[in-house]
Formats: C-alpha cells, sequence, structure tokens
C-alpha cells in the first residue's frame, strides 16, 4: 500500500502523521499522479487546525491542493494524456500530502520548470488569474494590492502589469524591494497606509481594502469569508473562475516571464515539522513537500 500525510484529527502539526492508505483507482474525467512534490498553503494549516468549520474534512484527510508529478493511471473519458506524462495539478479536493493524488484539473509540466515550481504554482495561479477577471481591471487603470508579497500577490502583481494595469502594493519592509522588481509601487503597510496610497491618486480596483477604492463594487478578498457582511466580495474556487489559468501561467513560468514567491523544500514525510515551522513564523519562504 501506498503512504500519505494524513490528519489523525484537528489539532497542532503532530496530528500529521506518515501512513499507509489504500490506493485509489481515478474516476470519470480524473488522473492519478505518482506526486514529486505538493505545496503547502496557508489553508492547509487553518484546516489542520480545525479553523475554517465550513469545510469538514473526513476521517485521515490528505491536506494540500496542489502537486506536481508523472501519471500513473487515466479515469475514463480523459484523452490526450498517457502513463508517464509530467503534470502539475490544483486539487480541489486535496489530497497533495501523498504518494499518489487524484486530479481533476491539470496541465503538462515543460522540461524547463522543476518539480518544486509545479507544485508551487497551481492554488496561487487560479486565484490570482481568477480575482483579476472578476475585478476586470484593465490597462491604464490602477490595482491596489494588499499582500503584494505573498504567493498571489506576486503572480498577480506580474500579470497586472504586463497588461498595463499600474499597481500599488501594499507589502512590509522586506518585501519593498521585490515590489519593485516586479514593477509595482509599494506601501507600506501599517499605520497611515490609506494616506499613503491617496498620495499615489485615485485606486480603481482593490485587494481587501474598502475606503480606499471609494466603495466595495470593485473590492475582492480571498481572506475573509464574512466580507459580504461589509458590502465586498469574497472570492473562492469555482469551477468557472479561472479556467485555463493552469495552462497560462505555466507557460509564462517555462518562458521565465513569471516568478514566484521564494520557497524551499522538505521531505513529505517531515510535514508536520514543515507545518511547526511555519506556524511559528521563523520561515518566510514557502515550503514545498518532496518525494524521492
Amino acid at each position: 500500500m501506498p503512504n500519505a500525510v494524513v490528519m489523525t484529527g484537528y489539532g497542532p502539526p503532530e496530528v500529521l502523521k506518515w501512513a499507509e492508505v489504500p490506493l485509489r483507482e481515478p474516476g470519470e474525467g480524473q488522473i492519478r499522479i505518482k506526486v514529486k512534490a505538493a505545496g503547502i498553503s496557508p489553508t492547509d494549516l487553518v484546516l489542520r487546525a480545525g479553523s475554517v468549520k465550513a469545510i469538514p474534512l473526513p476521517p485521515n484527510a490528505v491536506l494540500g491542493f496542489e502537486a506536481a508529478g508523472t501519471v500513473d493511471a487515466v479515469g475514463p473519458g480523459v484523452t490526450g494524456m498517457s502513463i508517464g506524462d509530467s503534470v502539475t495539478a490544483l486539487l480541489v479536493s486535496l489530497g497533495g500530502y501523498a504518494e499518489y493524488a487524484m486530479a481533476s484539473i491539470w496541465t503538462r509540466k515543460p522540461d524547463t520548470v522543476s518539480w518544486i515550481d509545479a507544485a508551487a504554482l497551481p492554488s496561487s495561479a487560479e486565484a490570482a488569474v481568477g480575482v483579476l477577471r472578476q475585478l476586470n481591471v484593465k490597462s491604464g487603470e490602477t490595482l491596489l494590492l494588499f499582500g503584494g508579497g505573498g504567493s498571489v500577490g506576486i503572480i498577480a502583481t506580474q500579470l497586472a502589469v504586463a497588461r498595463g494595469i499600474k499597481v500599488i502594493s501594499a507589502v512590509g519592509e522586506h518585501d519593498e524591494t521585490l515590489a519593485r522588481e516586479l514593477g509595482a509601487t509599494p506601501v507600506r503597510y501599517g499605520a497611515g497606509v490609506a494616506g499613503r496610497v491617496r498620495a499615489l491618486g485615485a485606486v480603481d480596483a482593490v485587494f481587501d481594502a474598502i475606503a480606499l477604492a471609494g466603495g466595495s463594487r470593485r473590492v475582492i478578498t480571498l481572506a475573509d469569508p464574512a466580507a459580504a457582511d461589509f458590502g465586498v466580495s469574497f472570492s473562492q474556487y469555482t469551477t468557472d473562475r479561472a479556467p485555463g489559468a493552469l495552462d497560462e501561467t505555466i507557460a509564462l513560468l517555462a518562458d521565465g516571464r513569471l516568478r514566484l514567491r521564494a520557497h524551499t523544500s522538505m521531505p513529505m514525510q517531515q510535514a508536520a515539522r514543515a507545518h511547526r515551522q511555519l506556524e511559528s513564523g521563523t520561515v518566510h519562504e514557502r515550503i514545498i513537500l518532496t518525494l524521492q
């Protein structure tokens, strides 16, 4: 039997255990991936802790929204894929922290993209592309982006700048240089941020802020499900939010036209340690879990 990092319950990182799990067969429209690398997202941490009650998990759940590896089996209705093909996948139903994962959304991994980079891309790319589409920001407009140094923010900044959009990136001191390198104008988080943004001119669309946009019509958050209480749109994954996002962004990554948030790697068997480090705040990079 294969192994996976299973959640033995809700709680601290120690609930994550490397254990045997059944080998599932792919269903209609699915492929089974022999995993090489899997990304850890902030959502994984809160799911494990039991902080998100709206997403109940089954016993011995396996976390992980994104994974990269080779096709191991092809389900009914899947065409154009062969055993051994290299792919990266968005795992809407989780399951990435495992030797084998089931995927319904994937794209081919070019040879020039590493396994670790491929595993760091899917969920951040889908969110970045999806929110930009929902905001409908156009060339010549100004986008205020909170969290510009995060995985989603870095990708959204580059996509927006490439489309002729002016990006104001609200970041901490350690990400100001990065924001400039990506083509954005950085503003420092903290007291007085609204005044610093207004000094740069009008803002047309915003991630996570209301007053600076003059209203909530073009304000979207990825962080707060209660946003509707304040008249703000909360963007969550749907099948039609960003179709084709992986195809678009993996091509940019392969061509060297897309930069990802800095990341490091750890063996998948050390997932509990990785979660502990991320929660402690001692690691400011993403952690990608790898398998030999």
